[in-house]
């Protein structure tokens, strides 16, 4: 078996900072009801990488278009395990369908396992803040493969991940790159998460486009799952990540007195190329086999 682990900082983590911070953000002017809450932040702490970024809405009695000038905040972010505390800078970013953005950013890497809580306060005194803990660092284990009748089933253990997100698995042909989302699918056992791959179902289509092509010897040169390692916080509501419900305040959020959602995580991938003996009970041909 043929096994290498790798770790992806701010490629890896760039879709999940899109869907956090514009997701919903289509912004017009309209009403709303004031509360005590104060800002919606959104954003990531990545410990793969030395700057950390959150962004930063200000609640107003009416909604319009952010402008490109301060807005009364204040960042902080304390390691509660170190006690250091750090001062965030203010960016106003724009956009590319013109509209502009307060992004918040600190130069420093987070460490696995501490917890970090997030401040934004206004000059009132008013603030929002978010605790969350980054997870630990993860590996990735292929575990022995499981036959039980037609079913042919290989088990990935991502040791001591307390939470997966974005799982995807790609299987690399002869006949093409196929990928297969496993979204959120994902046992909790002892010592972190495991995902189990379906290995019949993921390649039927490998099979089908290799008789479409004439194809005769289709050989699997290696699969490539990527993970998202999470903190627990990550659960959508209904178990999927969808942008339409995430447009409304409150309905996935750990923004104490404010709304957004400010996660810990860090994208990850492990590649291999399964044993001869799964290879022919698939029906690739195996090179020289």
């Amino acid at each position: 078996m043929i096994l290498r682990l790798h770790t992806y900082g701010r490629r890896g983590t760039a879709c999940i900072l899109a869907l956090l911070f514009f997701t919903g953000c289509e912004e017009e002017i309209t009403r709303v009801e004031l509360t005590d809450n104060a800002f919606s932040i959104y954003g990531v702490i990545n410990p793969l990488v030395d700057v950390q970024a959150l962004r930063v809405f200000q609640i107003d009695a009416l909604l319009e278009l952010t402008r490109p000038e301060p807005i009364d905040a204040t960042v902080l972010s304390t390691d509660l395990d170190s006690g250091q505390s750090i001062a965030w800078q203010d960016s106003v970013v724009q956009f590319q369908n013109g509209t502009f953005g307060h992004v918040f950013w600190a130069p420093f890497q987070p460490i696995h396992d501490h917890r970090y809580l997030l401040e934004v306060i206004r000059s009132d005194g008013v603030k929002a803040e978010v605790l969350t803990r980054v997870p630990p660092f993860s590996t990735a284990e292929i575990l022995e493969h499981n036959v039980d009748g037609f079913f042919l089933t290989q088990p990935v253990l991502w040791r001591d991940a307390p939470h997966l997100i974005n799982i995807n698995v790609t299987y690399f042909t002869n006949v093409g790159k196929f990928n297969v989302n496993y979204n959120l699918q994902q046992t909790k056992v002892n010592g972190g998460q495991i995902v189990t791959l379906d290995f019949r179902d993921d390649v039927e289509l490998v099979f089908q486009m290799a008789i479409f092509f004439g194809i005769q010897e289709v050989v699997l040169d290696k699969i490539e799952m990527r993970v998202v390692v999470t903190d627990e916080s990550w659960d959508p509501p209904g178990g999927t990540f969808d942008a339409d419900l995430f447009s409304e305040p409150g309905t996935f959020s750990n923004v104490v007195n404010g709304f957004g959602f400010v996660g810990a995580g860090y994208s990850a991938s492990v590649e291999w190329v399964p044993e001869d003996e799964v290879l022919r009970e698939l029906g690739f041909f195996i090179p020289g086999g």
